[in-house]
């Protein structure tokens, strides 16, 4: 039986999530980021909320539409998260699909376009997954079917010898980025609406994340692999460790719902690899990548999407340490803990926790936001460019609905009933 995780109670551990999503991220957002004038959500925000930059990214607008339909559909049926997202989705859709059939990347306030269609897709898988889910709050029938119109298009795109993915080097190469966003879309559409060339989507993503991208030379996924799934030498020993735990935990829900013991089983043993693999247990937290064997390596400058900072490192480990990486650990370890109460699924978890609370949360400078991204020791960052309004939410709002199953059993993991 789990009597507590990260020193709290399931009970307490629950009222902190609860406490903290409805009474500081969601105000944070509803009163910095929510653009109640125009429609959408500007991500250009500091700690505090003082805007930064009032451009809107296509990304950050689907996963608006997604997060506040979620929190209607699954927490809190309170309209004006209803409102918040159409009002996101009107925007999405007025201002966003070209003549070419893709979607701009980037808007100004109002809307007009600053960055036109430049081959970043996830932004529109972003929309499709937010789409989907606005329809099943609502009913809205012409979301649906552009959600599911967006992700046939979009996968017979993935295939294009000459499709240029982001995270790759060449045209053709395909990121373990890309199936996680193919099948964590489809794995909530296959939910709600059979559809049999989708299904067969969503199986093809499951099985080259497990089967193709997964190195038992080095027992971690690769992010990067050649459009026949071949190694590029560049990429053969390198592991996106965040990525790998995040595109696992979506496979191991999506094997949940199928009642597939074995992949299950598989995707948490996977996990704890590349949680073993990528946590610091010098200064805590978890590296960005991984290049196995190549102490000497002179990683590429990094700037992450929206923010204002260049990383450089050198050696086996890339030590930009991001935020959203801890998110997906607290989701993946909550997950396994629920199903079988794995000590080290509960004992990483309570790192991840931990670190997020002592170097990431700016609550103790007497801000509400969050570092998003940092170096090896987690210094501080005195100010942001960009706060993250999918990651941080996402995590509260799965997190809580797990921990709501696991105390309604008393704290008995799944797999003992």
């Amino acid at each position: 039986m789990i009597a507590a995780l990260a020193g709290m109670s399931l009970a307490d551990l629950r009222r902190r999530y609860q406490r903290e999503l409805f009474g500081s991220l969601l105000p944070f957002w509803a009163k910095h980021g929510v653009d109640w004038q125009y429609g959408g959500i500007m991500h250009g925000l500091d700690y505090d909320g003082t805007l930064v930059t009032t451009n809107k990214v296509s990304w950050f607008q689907g996963r608006a539409i997604w997060v506040y339909s979620f929190l209607y559909n699954r927490l809190e049926r309170n309209p004006e998260h209803l409102e918040i997202a159409r009002r996101t989705k009107d925007f999405l859709l007025e201002h966003a699909p070209q003549p070419d059939g893709f979607w701009a990347e980037e808007f100004s306030r109002e809307g007009k376009v600053i960055r036109s269609f430049r081959g970043d897709i996830y932004g529109m898988y972003f929309a499709a997954e937010g789409l989907q889910e606005y329809a099943w709050a609502t009913g809205d029938e012409e979301a649906r079917q552009i959600s599911l119109d967006l992700a046939r298009r979009l996968h017979h795109r993935v295939h294009d010898p000459d499709f240029m993915c982001m995270g790759a080097d060449v045209p053709g190469q395909r990121t373990q980025a890309l199936w996680m966003v193919v099948l964590n879309t489809l794995r909530q559409i296959a939910e709600r609406w059979p559809d049999d060339e989708l299904q067969a989507a969503l199986d093809e993503a499951i099985e080259n994340v497990i089967r193709r991208h997964y190195n038992p030379d080095i027992g971690l996924n690769n992010e990067v692999l050649n459009h026949d799934f071949s190694r590029p030498e560049e990429h053969a020993a390198k592991c996106q460790l965040g990525h790998s735990i995040e595109t696992l935990w979506m496979i191991a829900e999506e094997a949940l719902r199928r009642g597939d013991d074995r992949l299950w089983d598989l995707c948490a043993e996977r996990i704890r690899r590349h949680l073993d693999v990528g946590w610091d247990h010098v200064f805590g937290g978890f590296s960005q990548w991984v290049n196995v064997d190549h102490g000497g390596y002179v990683w590429p400058d990094y700037t992450p999407l929206g923010a204002n900072l260049v990383f450089r490192g050198v050696g086996e480990f890339f030590y930009v340490k991001p935020l959203w990486a801890l998110n997906e650990i607290l989701i993946a370890t909550l997950n396994i803990v629920e199903q079988t109460g794995a000590e080290w699924a509960a004992r990483y978890f309570e790192l991840a926790q931990q670190v997020i609370d002592e170097k990431y949360s700016m609550t103790k400078y007497g801000q509400p936001g969050y570092m998003l991204f940092t170096d090896c020791r987690m210094s501080r960052i005195p100010h942001s460019a960009r706060q993250d309004n999918y990651h941080p939410l996402r995590q509260f709002m799965l997190n809580m609905l797990t921990l709501d199953r696991l105390i309604e059993r008393g704290g008995r993991p799944a797999r003992s009933l």
